[in-house]
């Protein structure tokens, strides 16, 4: 009776932190400008210390949302929670040199097993998937008849969407798996320009506010390869696995509504409203987000290591919103990650411990006069087991580097610090006696 207590009071927390997942404050950058914002990785603390390789792992004590064909490896259910502290400086054209600091919840996943004999499993939760937050000014110069008049625009973005998601992954055969997520993606994103005009003009400064509100669905359909083979060595039988696996998600039509506000603010100040000059809501229309693609690949020594690759893109040259189109180039990734266990069964905590490390590049969709905004990252990290159990705590952290000063753009700075944990345990299943 304790322990369906522990599980049933477990349960009934994390459903309830979900909630918070909405609307976090997780991006201060000033790339989030464009498209959706900053698009949010949402696989577990484990996959982020692998340099995000997530396309080969397949996992009867995790959670790999990221495939869902994985689903399918299920032996235990298998509860997630992970949250991620960020701080970063950025330096650039016009900003000096700024410090900032954001911290989120990461991601829910539950993980269940229908018919592990057969290779039948089933996941849902909820992770961010967009963020929006810059603050950018710049200096305007205003013709007048006889002089200029030297203004400032202030562009401010906040907001972001989430997603709850639901999947099934099943074995065809001994060696493929194929699984599909349903991702349900709302939120509301809100964009407001300044034109501020130092008060000795006597003009009235101006606020124009753009609020989207966003819906709708996005599947990933994923499948993975593998298979297990074995070597004798010095008497001893030891397992190797290998597993390709590949994930699409196709194009999608988003809904979105708009409501557009432009009003006239007191001479000299940056706030208040003397008069509305237009106000337009609901406008709807609909977002065309980007077809996407993940592929990659694991071989491993069964619990002692793993060699980890993956390739990813997104055609980000086909995203439209409510009809127009940003300025976005295609973007293209790659992944290298390593896992290592010295001895599971060992008696020595050390040793059974899992210690990770891996690296990206990202050629991102941003492309600014003349120069793109890419992503370096290496990461590192370790899986604590908890006592004799499968369940681990997951800590990780990454160095990244996006952007470059060249040409006046902005080069931004992060650590960042992962914390996950993992609750394998058999839940549902049948007692042999009464």
């Amino acid at each position: 009776m304790i322990k369906i207590s522990c599980r049933a009071n477990l349960l009934w927390f994390l459903l309830l932190a979900t909630a918070g997942l909405q609307a976090q404050n997780i991006s201060k950058s000033p790339y989030s400008i464009v498209g959706l914002g900053e698009i949010v990785y949402t696989g577990n603390a484990q996959t982020y210390a692998l340099g995000m390789c997530n396309q080969g792992i397949r996992s009867p004590y995790s959670v790999n949302y990221l495939n869902p064909a994985s689903y399918s490896a299920f032996v235990t259910t298998n509860i997630e929670a992970g949250g991620t502290y960020s701080g970063g400086s950025f330096k650039g054209a016009g900003t000096g040199n700024a410090d900032i600091s954001t911290a989120w919840i990461a991601y829910f996943n539950f993980g269940i097993p229908l018919n592990p004999k057969k290779g039948m499993g089933i996941s849902f939760g909820a992770a961010p998937f967009s963020s929006v937050g810059y603050n950018i000014q710049s200096k305007v110069s205003i013709p007048q008849d006889t002089f200029s008049i030297n203004a400032l625009n202030s562009y401010v973005g906040r907001g972001g969407l989430s997603k709850f998601y639901a999947g099934y992954g099943m074995r065809l055969h001994r060696t493929v798996s194929v699984g599909v997520n349903g991702n349900y993606v709302y939120g509301e994103i809100t964009n407001t320009t300044k034109l501020l005009i130092p008060s000795q003009y006597k003009m009235f400064n101006t606020n124009e506010d753009k609020s989207s509100f966003v819906n709708g669905w996005i599947f990933d359909l994923g499948t993975q390869i593998h298979d297990t083979f074995t070597r004798i060595k010095k008497n001893e039988k030891i397992y190797y696995d290998w597993t390709i696996g590949g994930t699409y998600m196709p194009q999608a039509n988003l809904n979105a509504e708009q409501n557009y506000l432009l009003r006239s603010m007191p001479i000299g100040s940056s706030t208040g409203t003397r008069d509305t000059i237009l106000s337009e809501e609901a406008a709807s229309g609909s977002i065309t987000g980007p077809a996407s693609w993940r592929v990659g690949f694991n071989f491993s020594r069964q619990e002692k290591w793993s060699i980890l690759a993956d390739v990813r893109g997104t055609q980000w040259t086909n995203y439209q919103a409510l009809g127009a189109k940003d300025s976005l180039r295609n973007s293209i990734g790659a992944s290298l990650g390593f896992s290592f266990i010295p001895d599971v069964k060992g008696k020595n905590f050390l040793q059974r411990i899992e210690y990770r490390i891996g690296a990206r590049y990202e050629k991102s969709n941003l492309e600014i006069n003349g120069v793109g905004v890419d992503v370096k990252a290496i990461t590192a990290g370790i899986g604590l087991p908890l006592g004799r159990t499968r369940s681990k705590l997951n800590l990780g952290v990454e160095l990244m580097q996006r952007g470059t000063t060249q040409n006046g753009l902005v080069e931004e700075d992060y650590f960042r610090f992962y914390l996950g944990i993992t609750f394998a345990d058999r839940w549902f299943y049948r007692y042999r006696y009464d």
